[in-house]
């Protein structure tokens, strides 16, 4: 796979940066491997560092989650597979088998619309925009009909009204994106959509600014009711200790080497009992506290590889068998320490945070025990920003300028630039992003790619 094409870094909300990863090795291995490498680089007039951010502080920042990939459907296959379940919808609708399934053909919707409306674009032709919204058509009436025959299954009500506010979602954002005549064919099935909703579901309409806050609330709802098919359980708990554990034992036997030294070297040299005796063990003692840290500090530079602050073991949805497994660790590192792709494009003066995050997923076991179609998983980090900016100084500035002789007064927002890397890697191959995001007292001004 291209890691370039399958890592997304955006504003979620003002306060949250999101970065999503979907990730397909290639090929069928019953198990792979990918990394995840965070660079965060704060400006020192943000006050952040080791002393005001502590770790603890980072993971209560960072929500991490990992879910099943929605299935890469194309337009005529996603309809010939969704027609095929609507001929057979008579047959076990309430198990939980169809249930999956149904679900699981929503979140492909939204996926396949989302995928396509970004393929197409002013150079498009009139035929691939005309193919678009002729299977928008036809998968709509099929969910309008399904919602039509097992109305009394409050699933596939929310599944005709969610399909109904993705279209528009994802034909709006094409609509405004297009500056070519032939954008004008896509608000015929906008208004449709529009007016289907405002009859039968008038609680995903637009109205005023409680309704428009009730439509947004009514959207993420819909959203985690059907993504949840995709979620995989996560257990979470501090990295195993035992590789610390001895790299700790190892460094206080060579601080307790040393003091033995001195001692038997004092008593062979001066006797038991003379104060040349006393002062040398008083010396071994002293340094063997300094020697036992630096050890520690040495072994767990040289081991940190091996060194994780968190172990998660991810499951299907029983919790019964183990999908993958996640080793997480963050700390501030000096700039010398940064890899050569994350060296460059910075002030030295930066505070710099470095997540790392490795993942193992077990490929084989969801295809065998969750779902023979799914090829890989999504992993999103969502970084809330709030601590960050809570110390920063009043949003609004006031500056002064002179126009035609006359002094005119300016209130400017002040906003700091952090430089943000990521690196995602496989077996498959590696990709590099860097970026800068615009922060201020109030939130996340703008997020934007280098």
């Amino acid at each position: 796979m291209c890691m370039r094409n399958s890592v997304n870094i955006r504003v979620h909300n003002s306060k949250s940066l999101e970065i999503k990863l979907e990730y397909t090795p290639q090929g069928a291995p019953d198990d792979s491997d990918y990394n995840i490498d965070l660079f965060l680089f704060f400006p020192d007039n943000m006050g952040i560092n080791e002393s005001s951010y502590e770790k603890k502080h980072f993971y209560q920042d960072l929500t991490r989650n990992i879910r099943l990939k929605t299935p890469d459907y194309y337009l005529h296959n996603y309809y010939k597979r969704l027609k095929s379940f609507d001929e057979t919808s008579k047959i076990a609708m309430h198990s939980p088998a169809r249930e999956y399934m149904y679900k699981k053909f929503v979140c492909g919707y939204r996926a396949m619309l989302r995928n396509h409306t970004q393929n197409i674009c002013d150079t498009s032709t009139k035929e691939e925009l005309e193919l678009l919204l002729e299977h928008v058509e036809k998968n709509r009436n099929i969910f309008r009909k399904l919602q039509q025959k097992h109305g009394e299954m409050e699933m596939f009500t929310l599944g005709d009204e969610f399909t109904s506010v993705v279209t528009n979602v994802y034909l709006v954002r094409l609509y405004d994106r297009l500056n070519t005549p032939l954008k004008d064919m896509i608000l015929d099935t906008i208004k449709e959509e529009l007016r289907y909703r405002k009859e039968h579901y008038p609680q995903s309409t637009a109205g005023d600014n409680e309704q428009n806050e009730r439509l947004i609330n009514r959207y993420d709802w819909l959203k985690n009711f059907f993504y949840s098919v995709l979620h995989l359980q996560a257990k979470r708990k501090k990295a195993d200790t035992a590789t610390t554990g001895l790299l700790y034992s190892a460094a206080a036997g060579f601080s307790m080497v040393f003091a033995t030294v001195v001692a038997f070297w004092a008593q062979q040299r001066y006797g038991n009992f003379t104060l040349p005796f006393f002062v040398a063990l008083v010396l071994g003692y002293m340094f063997k506290d300094r020697i036992k840290e630096g050890s520690r500090e040495y072994l767990r530079n040289r081991f940190e590889s091996l060194i994780f602050d968190f172990e998660t073991q991810i499951y299907e949805s029983s919790k019964k068998h183990a999908m993958g497994k996640t080793f997480e660790k963050t700390t501030f590192i000096r700039t010398k320490d940064l890899p050569d792709y994350a060296a460059n494009g910075f002030d030295p003066s930066d505070s710099i945070i470095h997540f790392s995050k490795r993942v193992r997923v077990h490929h084989r076991k969801i295809k065998e025990l969750v779902d023979s179609e799914i090829d890989g998983v999504t992993d999103i980090l969502r970084l809330n920003v709030r601590r960050f900016i809570s110390g920063l100084e009043e949003p609004l500035t006031l500056v002064y300028s002179v126009s035609d002789s006359d002094l005119e007064k300016k209130y400017v927002e002040k906003t700091y630039d952090m430089n943000v890397i990521l690196r995602a890697a496989g077996k498959d191959g590696e990709a590099v992003f860097r970026g800068i995001l615009t922060v201020s007292a109030r939130g996340i001004k703008r997020f934007r790619m280098m």
